[in-house]
């Protein structure tokens, strides 16, 4: 119970995280954007209490502070709500839409979002664009601007599926197809925003890869691995990886980002020794950080990271030892409080899952089990990483993808020392790209893990039982599992009859629950 107290973040994510989660679903209900406000002054208030008076009125703070995050968060999500544009009411036959971010290359269309505007369309009007794949779609690019139909928009109103949910809960209208000869490019924005600046810093990465030999599935991968750009990838190989439970590393997370944080802040020690350079390792390392988090094209997943991060170095440089899973949630309250709509973003759930995970539970699982032989030890340490991210993502995973990889803990042997490989390699090529003679034998040598690396993992996928589908899984089933979780933590770090009592309770709820929704299937 101390470590609850210790952990400020958890308790104001929590309320925070209400208040979205209401917001997202009741739609229909405003609240006042003065709401908020009308919590401030109990708070104040509360901090002129006499102090004789202030322990037994700490209720008051508490649900002033409730309200204030609760409310926060509600009204948070109201302004970020999607703007519906609704194309059957369009004054003009023809609309025009801003591409925003780098195209994802699907079966036979390209995915982006596309920002609306025109005549008869509300400000703020976003929208998913799947266009079909030819020599005209393959040369678009972030701030291109296309001209098309209303009537293809029109045809798009599909309100009542489960993606057009989930896409209306992103903050999107809603999403439409564009085919062949349907489109028009009429120009391109002239303003170049921060996040196309990074696009470009990312196409020319990708244009070094290229030059220095990496081609194919290896230059997919190291796109993937390093940029966070899985454009590239073929339907194949995503499948052999989220098979072996290996997917997260093809999607730059916090893994990626600690591994290259872990580099520079070693370097930084080697270089400037000494205590008095402290706040200068910490400023480089820091400038270096967001140097990546750009190149990689400021994708979310990597900004998440780069400011969980950001905030550990300040605290250290500040001199303040914090926890870090405090840390973790405090980012998480950044980054909500920004955009509210992350939480239902699935990259968002898998990464601050995974990474909670592992700071809870690593340590516990690796102690378990001790292996005086080095090897041993290092491999019995990637596993538990592996055990324990799993853990964490697992609910998360059932509900979302319905399949588990039961071999994941082998995949994760291969994977993560080939992926920190990789990314010490690719940012070698990239400084050593001016030498050709250098980075062509560097790029020989990537080619060869990326090709061995992708070997291992399709004779991981072809062992028998290597994963189960179809899985029924659903939101409640992520609740129990979750409260499960946690109070077996609980009854690992204080052993108490009542703790293990609620934990066989969840357990025996969790249990009957799944029978009965089972059964009546």
């Amino acid at each position: 119970m101390e470590t609850i107290y210790r952990l400020p973040f958890l308790r104001i994510c929590m309320f925070l995280i209400a208040g979205i989660l209401f917001g997202i679903t009741y739609p229909g209900i405003h609240l006042p954007e003065w709401l908020p406000f009308s919590a401030i002054l109990p708070i104040i208030g509360c901090l002129f209490i006499p102090a004789r008076l202030q322990y037994k009125l700490r209720w008051m703070f508490g649900a002033s502070l409730f309200i204030l995050l609760f409310t926060t968060g509600a009204v948070r999500t109201q302004e970020t709500a999607p703007v519906y544009w609704d194309a059957g009411k369009a004054e003009t036959p023809y609309a025009i839409g801003e591409l925003d971010g780098t195209l994802q290359k699907k079966r036979n269309t390209y995915g982006v979002s596309m920002h609306l505007f025109g005549e008869g369309i509300p400000a703020g009007a976003k929208t998913m664009v799947y266009i079909a794949q030819d020599s005209a779609s393959g040369t678009l690019q972030g701030g291109d601007i296309l001209i098309f139909p209303t009537r293809l928009a029109k045809k798009r109103e599909d309100k009542n599926t489960g993606y057009a949910l989930h896409l209306r809960r992103s903050g999107y209208s809603g999403s439409l197809y564009l085919p062949q000869d349907e489109w028009r490019k009429a120009g391109r924005n002239p303003r170049m925003t921060l996040r196309h600046r990074a696009e470009m810093a990312r196409q020319w990465a990708e244009g070094k890869y290229r030059s220095c030999g990496l081609q194919g599935e290896e230059f997919a991968i190291a796109c993937a691995l390093t940029l966070g750009d899985k454009s590239h990838l073929d339907k194949e190989l995503k499948e052999s990886y989220a098979a072996t439970g290996a997917s997260h590393v093809l999607a730059v997370s916090g893994l990626h980002v600690g591994i290259i944080y872990l580099v520079i802040i070693t370097l930084l020690n080697t270089l400037l020794k000494g205590n008095r350079f402290k706040q200068t390792r910490i400023i480089l390392a820091l400038s270096a950080l967001w140097f990546y988090a750009f190149i990689a094209g400021l994708s979310p997943s990597v900004v998440r990271a780069s400011v969980m991060f950001s905030l550990v170095s300040i605290g250290e440089m500040l001199g303040r030892r914090s926890l870090t899973i405090n840390t973790v949630f405090a980012s998480a309250f950044i980054m909500l409080l920004y955009e509210p709509r992350y939480l239902v973003d699935v990259g968002f759930q898998l990464s601050y899952t995974a990474v909670l995970s592992i700071l809870l539970f690593h340590e516990k699982i690796y102690k378990s089990l001790q292996f005086r032989f080095f090897l041993l030890d290092k491999a019995w340490s990637l596993t538990a990483v592996s055990i324990a991210a799993q853990l964490g993502t697992l609910p998360v995973m059932l509900y979302h993808f319905h399949r588990f990889s039961n071999l994941f803990w082998l995949s994760g042997l291969i994977v993560i020392p080939a992926a920190t490989l990789l990314i010490y390699g690719c940012a070698l090529l990239l400084i050593t790209s001016p030498l050709p003679l250098i980075s062509a034998k560097v790029g020989k040598l990537l080619s060869l893990l990326i090709e061995g690396m992708n070997t291992v993992i399709r004779w991981i996928e072809k062992i028998p039982l290597s994963n189960v589908e179809s899985i029924s899984f659903n939101g409640a089933d992520v609740i129990l599992l979750y409260a499960l979780f946690a109070s077996l933590l609980a009854v690992v770090q204080v052993r108490s009859f009542l703790r293990i009592c609620i934990m066989l309770s969840l357990l025996l709820t969790y249990t009957c629950y799944s029978t009965l929704t089972k059964a009546s299937i």
